[in-house]
């Protein structure tokens, strides 16, 4: 076998809205059907969650929310080449004292964070490099961003060691391109 480096992006983007949609989106979250999800084996204890939902889009919190997070997901896509996107799933996670997801990787090309709630002290996700997996990166997010990477990194959301809530929202998403925004350079 023959193990070549191809180098993959991730991105953190301020969400431009975060700030006018923070407590109604939190108001609506917290009027949704949820469970907990605990799985000892895999260092995860996930507070809430409605992640049996994921693939619901009609639900009132994520109509609302995107009204605003789908432009801003194609300004990112675009910039970075890609000429369009399809959701496929989206759900939130909330995490109280003790609360975490261990080690795990995501379905589609694309797997995003929004950090709706981060108080300070509240971990961050954590990012395994693709090729050397000794190598965890500590991603630099506060809250109000969006990180977006590849599906197949390994990712965690380590112990919330604080006793104020974190909340994100994850989605996942697969990448259109057509040769539009570079003509037809690629051979």
């Amino acid at each position: 076998m023959q193990k070549n480096k191809l180098d993959c992006f991730y991105i953190i983007k301020n969400f431009s809205h975060h700030t006018l949609i923070k407590n109604e989106l939190l108001n609506k979250i917290n009027n949704t059907a949820y469970e907990s999800c605990v799985d000892p084996g895999c260092e995860t204890n996930i507070t809430k969650t409605d992640w049996k939902y994921s693939d619901d889009f009609q639900r009132p919190w994520v109509s609302f929310l995107n009204n605003y997070l789908l432009n801003e997901l194609l300004e990112i896509y675009t910039e970075c080449g890609y000429d369009g996107f399809t959701m496929h799933e989206i759900w939130f996670q909330q995490y109280e004292n003790n609360s975490s997801h261990g080690w795990h990787t995501h379905s589609s090309n694309f797997t995003s964070v929004y950090y709706l709630e981060l108080p300070e002290g509240s971990p961050k996700t954590k990012l395994v490099h693709p090729l050397d997996q000794k190598i965890v990166i500590e991603t630099d997010v506060k809250e109000g961003d969006i990180i977006v990477f590849p599906s197949f990194v390994l990712h965690k959301a380590p112990p919330n060691l604080i006793d104020k809530q974190k909340t994100i929202i994850s989605f996942n998403t697969n990448v259109t391109y057509s040769n539009k925004i570079y003509g037809q350079g690629l051979n």
